[in-house]
């Protein structure tokens, strides 16, 4: 990866006034719920929306004006580019993270509550191996899309798969009607359901019951590489526009 590339994209961030004014907000949601003793977990539900909005223009934007000619004129591979990318990304948010579990720390011990810091951490590394996947899903459907869509595919696979779960459950418990024949199909063939589970868990888990999961991580970390592997693989044969993709 480019320390220079890493470097830049995480100062874009800094300097950005809505990921200051995000963080400036986190902060007092966080000090404001902390003060009120909400659960230490409160905070990092709202992560999902903050962590869309700073991973879609990862690369997408670049071939929808037409500015990746310039970035790979210079000599930085790709593939390094697009990791370094990620990784800057990827670190913006952790920052972010790391933040609002620290200011919600401060303000219940400064408002006489239990720390609550097991069960926050937990939360918060579990939050971080989430932004980490969706940086690198904005990252694959980036390297074949224009400008945002994206966050459009991501919103709409994860639709797509809740939908199909949703049917499937209902169909499994139909006994008779026209779709008895596949509800007794589906309730003597599990595994077409538990496929589509595995699929949504994988693309988009959800936290732990326990804090600091090793499997859970491990899981989430592996389909982080093979996510990146993908999107390497896409965007160094994807062509290059001259002007506006």
């Amino acid at each position: 990866m480019s320390a220079t590339v890493i470097i830049e994209t995480l100062r874009r961030h800094l300097a950005h006034i809505a990921y200051i004014g995000a963080i400036l907000g986190l902060m007092v949601i966080a000090a404001t719920m902390a003060a009120f003793d909400a659960p230490p977990t409160s905070i990092f539900g709202m992560f999902t929306l903050f962590t869309l909005l700073a991973g879609c223009q990862l690369i997408g934007p670049e071939f929808s004006r037409g500015t990746l000619q310039l970035i790979l004129s210079k000599p930085i591979h790709r593939s390094r580019y697009l990791l370094s990318r990620v990784a800057g990304v990827v670190l913006a948010l952790w920052l972010a993270i790391a933040v609002a579990y620290a200011t919600d720390i401060t303000a219940r011990l400064l408002a006489g509550h239990s720390a609550g810091g097991a069960e926050g951490g937990g939360m918060a590394a579990a939050v971080a191996a989430q932004a980490a996947l969706v940086c690198a899903l904005m990252a694959l459907f980036g390297s074949f899309t224009r400008s945002y869509l994206n966050v459009a595919l991501y919103l709409g696979i994860q639709i797509v798969l809740s939908l199909v779960e949703g049917v499937l459950q209902f169909i499994e418990r139909v006994e008779s009607g026209k779709f008895a024949a596949l509800g007794a199909f589906l309730r003597s063939h599990p595994g077409v359901d538990s496929t589509f589970r595995t699929i949504h868990e994988n693309l988009y888990p959800s936290p732990p019951p326990v804090p600091f999961d090793r499997n859970w991580m491990l899981m989430v970390f592996t389909n982080v590489a093979i996510v990146l592997l993908l999107a390497c693989l896409i965007f160094r044969r994807r062509e290059v526009p001259y002007g506006a993709d």
